[in-house]
C-alpha cells in the first residue's frame, strides 16, 4: 500500500469502546453508553490510555498534519453528560510517533506524559494546561537529529523509558525526579545505555516483564528481532 492511500485511510474520529470495563460511570437503567466517539480537529495517528486510578477514562491524542506544527490533545470522559471532550491542547514538532502515559497505577509518580518524534519529550501534565518537562537528546554536538521510530516506558520501573531510531540505535532513558522546588518536583533525563544492535532502522521496542521486567527489551528491524538483557 502507498503512504498516500494509508493517508487517506485515517481518520479524525475515535472510537472508545467501554464494554469490557468494570467501572463505568453510573448511568439511567438502559441508557448506558458502552461505545463513545469524540470527534479530533483533525487526523488521528497516535493515543494512549492513561492509568492513574484518580483520572479515569483520559487519554492523549496525537496528530497528523503534514507540516512542522501539530498538536498533541487530553481528552476525558465527562461523567455528567456522558462524553468525551477536550482537556487541553498543546502544540508539538513533527507528528508524535508515539504517546504514552507513565505507567503509574497507584498515582504516586508525577502526572507525566512522553511523546516520541525528533526528540523524547517529557511532559507534565496540569489540570488547565500541559508544559514541556524535558527533552532529551543524544547527540548534543550535532545539529542533526535522527528521528525517533518508537519508544517503551518500563512499568516495573517508570524511571526507565527506551526509544528507537533511524539511526540504527536503541536508547535506555534514565527519568529523574529531582529537588522541590516551588511546590512541584524537577524532572530531568539522562542517557544510562545506547546500543546499536541492528544494520538498518530500529522501528519499535518494548520492555519485558518478564524476569522481573527491569533489565530486558527487545528491539525490532527489517526481519530482525533481538532479545537484550541490560544486566
Amino acid at each position: 500500500m502507498k503512504l498516500s492511500d494509508f493517508l487517506l485511510q485515517l481518520s479524525p474520529f475515535v472510537t472508545i469502546n467501554l464494554s469490557g470495563m468494570c467501572a463505568l460511570p453510573a448511568a439511567p437503567p438502559g441508557k448506558r453508553k458502552e461505545i463513545y466517539k469524540y470527534e479530533a480537529p483533525w487526523t488521528v495517528y497516535g493515543m494512549n490510555w492513561s492509568i492513574r486510578p484518580d483520572k479515569r477514562f483520559r487519554l492523549a491524542l496525537g496528530s497528523f498534519m503534514e507540516e512542522y506544527n501539530n498538536k498533541v490533545q487530553i481528552v476525558s470522559l465527562d461523567e455528567e453528560t456522558s462524553e468525551f471532550t477536550s482537556r487541553s491542547t498543546f502544540d508539538h514538532p513533527y507528528p508524535t510517533t508515539k504517546i504514552m502515559w507513565i505507567p503509574d497505577a497507584k498515582g504516586v509518580f508525577p502526572d507525566l506524559l512522553a511523546t516520541s518524534g525528533d526528540y523524547l519529550r517529557v511532559w507534565r501534565v496540569g489540570e488547565n494546561d500541559t508544559r514541556l518537562e524535558c527533552l532529551l537528546n543524544n547527540n548534543k554536538n550535532s545539529d542533526f537529529c535522527a528521528p525517533l521510530t518508537s519508544f517503551d516506558w518500563n512499568e516495573i520501573d517508570p524511571n526507565l523509558l527506551g526509544t528507537s531510531s533511524i539511526d540504527t540505535t536503541c536508547t535506555i532513558w534514565g527519568l529523574e525526579t529531582g529537588q522541590l522546588l516551588c511546590r512541584v518536583n524537577l524532572v530531568s533525563g539522562h542517557v544510562k545505555t545506547q546500543l546499536i544492535a541492528h544494520d538498518k532502522e530500529v522501528y519499535d521496542i518494548a520492555f519485558s516483564r518478564a524476569g522481573g521486567g527491569r533489565d530486558m527489551f527487545a528491539s525490532v528491524g527489517e526481519f530482525l528481532c533481538f532479545l537484550i538483557f541490560l544486566c
